[in-house]
């Protein structure tokens, strides 16, 4: 089991700026190529587009790691206060897919959530 400071550093240098080095980007459009109606298999033609556009790998990467540092600092915000009822937060990640408001796993068309 990791110290806090090493969970920390774990946190950024594995979720954070792991995006840095661009390969997510090759491997999702890959992926989903494959794998169309898999989760988040929507970001393909978002990504292909945006480089189309002109956007570097290194400017998606870092908005990529804007979003991974928002969500890493709401998610630990969000197991001090409110918490989890009875601190049960082991294997949590394995649950986080069914969570989806859509009921679609985020795959394509999870996004916008229609009422």
């Amino acid at each position: 089991m990791a110290t806090r400071a090493e969970f920390l550093e774990l946190i950024w240098s594995e979720k954070i700026n792991g995006y840095m080095t661009g390969l997510w980007i090759d491997n999702i459009i890959k992926w989903s190529e494959k794998n169309p109606n898999a989760p988040f298999a929507d970001l393909a033609p978002i990504l292909r587009r945006l480089l189309s556009l002109g956007a570097s790998k290194d400017d998606l990467s870092m908005i990529a790691r804007f979003a991974a540092y928002e969500a890493s600092f709401g998610l630990l915000y969000m197991l001090d206060d409110p918490g989890v009822d009875g601190d049960n937060n082991k294997m949590m990640h394995e649950s986080l897919l069914s969570a989806d408001p859509s009921g679609k796993e985020g795959r394509p068309g999870s996004w916008p959530v229609k009422k």
